[in-house]
């Protein structure tokens, strides 16, 4: 499964699955909807994490190679 590394504006990282563009793209839909605050990803052990958009510096893909 693909993965992604979101470094946080206060300089944290979290590992979450999915590819790039599904990251992105759950994301964008919070941060364009008022009703919701938190993207609901999930972290590679399995565990949700609720992320505010507004919280994401910038996402990447996550190599394998990267640790």
């Amino acid at each position: 499964m693909a993965e992604c590394r979101i470094t946080l504006r206060s300089g944290d990282t979290i590992d979450v699955e999915g590819d790039l563009q599904a990251v992105t793209e759950e994301l964008h839909r919070v941060a364009t909807r008022r009703e919701h605050t938190f993207a609901v990803l999930r972290e590679p052990t399995g565990e949700d994490v609720a992320m505010p958009p507004d919280a994401v510096l910038f996402v990447r893909p996550l190599n394998r190679d990267d640790g």
